[in-house]
């Protein structure tokens, strides 16, 4: 049987980042907002960016990348991807190394190294093996971004306080307020 996987939370504890009472209250963000705990970390600002990803690269044993490393990868390695490629997978290549004749290794950021789905994908569309390497969602976004190969981002819905009282029925021919 292998050794198990300290969970995130548990590493945030035993590294002294978090207390466990800290932890739990980012785990109750996580189940109220369906995000990552992570996410749910920073977001509560009991991490800052760069702890979670020195984190979560120590808990999934995988390299990783900061935001300045990522803003240094010339636009000529993105357009080596199609970009719909890098748009739908969230990934940012960041080398290509031919080993052999045969067949490349590109290593690419992604905010998700365990994910296989991506890089077979990845893998698919590039013909080459993939390495990945991890990197900040948000920070792979504003590559993309900056590039343009992700040109909308997405917006909050922003509710009018007016509303917050207003009922609303609805029947199977109409509805009305």
């Amino acid at each position: 049987m292998g050794v198990r996987r300290m969970r995130l939370g548990e590493l945030w504890v035993a590294s002294g980042l978090l207390a466990s009472a800290q932890v739990q209250a980012a785990l109750a963000w996580q189940a109220r907002c369906k995000c990552r705990l992570g996410e749910a970390a920073v977001a509560m600002g009991l991490l800052a960016p760069e702890q979670l990803l020195i984190s979560l690269a120590q808990q999934l044993q995988v390299p990783f990348i900061r935001r300045g490393g990522l803003e240094r990868v010339p636009g000529g390695m993105l357009r080596c991807v199609p970009a719909r490629v890098l748009a739908r997978l969230r990934v940012c290549p960041l080398r290509v190394e031919w080993k052999n004749e045969v067949r490349g290794v590109v290593t690419v950021a992604t905010s998700e190294p365990g994910n296989l789905s991506v890089l077979d994908d990845m893998a698919f569309a590039t013909g080459c093996v993939v390495k990945p390497v991890l990197a900040l969602s948000d920070d792979i976004e504003h590559v993309l971004r900056r590039n343009g190969i992700i040109t909308t981002r997405a917006r909050s819905l922003e509710l009018n306080p007016d509303d917050a009282n207003l009922r609303l029925r609805i029947s199977r021919d109409h509805f009305a307020y």
